[in-house]
């Protein structure tokens, strides 16, 4: 019978453990305190966003823009190697006072929005906090 590393409950809730950690490192090597997913202007135009998430110059849609995209690159966020769904995020730099952007995988996406992984991942994890 083959396990996998979710079958051993004290391993989850160590995990979850180090991938908070991962995510923290993370932030304090940026120097930033919070990541938004999704671009915060027009990539193309390089304008913000208007209230109802049209570019003002050409129209294109925030929606549609911050599409994820399938990448083997490792997440800026916590470093897992895995391939998968990359997002835009963005965090505020305060030392330059500029915006900088990341590209991170869909549990630093959902983490940074929600302060917690998923709940079907939390409730494998034991639902460690």
């Amino acid at each position: 019978m083959n396990t996998h590393e979710w079958d051993h409950a004290p391993r989850n809730a160590e995990w979850y453990a180090e991938y908070e950690a991962r995510f923290a490192r993370f932030l304090a090597r940026e120097e930033i305190d919070a990541l938004s997913i999704g671009h915060h202007e027009c990539p193309t135009c390089q304008v913000p966003w208007d209230d109802v998430g049209h570019c003002p110059k050409c129209d294109a849609e925030a929606a549609e823009v911050d599409e994820p995209h399938f990448s083997w690159k490792p997440c800026e966020g916590c470093g897992s190697r895995l391939g998968g769904e990359r997002h835009r995020a963005t965090g505020w730099h305060n030392q330059s006072q500029m915006v900088v952007t990341f590209e991170v995988c869909a549990d630093c996406a959902y983490y940074a929005s929600f302060g917690r992984l998923d709940d079907v991942t939390m409730e494998i994890v034991g639902g460690a906090r």
